[in-house]
């Protein structure tokens, strides 16, 4: 169970509309959505410990194939540390951004249910029993 952190903020900044992020906690760990356009911003291994509430915590429709991101998105916990666009292998329609400093991740709305929703790496190397 995670220990409730006092340095953990309520609120980041969104780094795609520049909205409000509020957290949401979880005994994994938080997960923070933008009020604006509902995009996900979600901490280190936030997105493993997270998959199995996808549903629940990622509950805006995705849209689908986006295109490239026109602008370099900067990191909401770093500030002015540049977020780096990567590729889900199992899903390369989908494109997510990560911060190589605190390896949080920002997912469109809707995205990290997408991902979520395929069984994980571990699960399809082992099954799932």
């Amino acid at each position: 169970m995670k220990m409730l952190d006092p340095t953990t903020p309520d609120t980041l900044a969104c780094p795609k509309c520049a909205g409000t992020m509020r957290v949401q906690r979880f005994p994994e760990n938080d997960a923070y959505r933008c009020e604006g356009c509902q995009g996900l911003w979600l901490p280190l291994m936030a997105h493993e410990q997270l998959e199995e509430r996808a549903a629940e915590i990622d509950t805006a429709r995705y849209a689908g194939t986006s295109a490239p991101e026109p602008r370099t998105l900067a990191c909401p916990q770093c500030e002015f540390v540049p977020l780096i666009r990567m590729v889900d292998a199992a899903h390369p329609d989908i494109h997510f951004e990560s911060c190589k400093t605190c390896y949080g991740r920002y997912y469109d709305a809707g995205e990290f249910r997408e991902v979520s929703e395929d069984p994980s790496f571990l699960e399809r190397l082992f099954g799932s029993d």
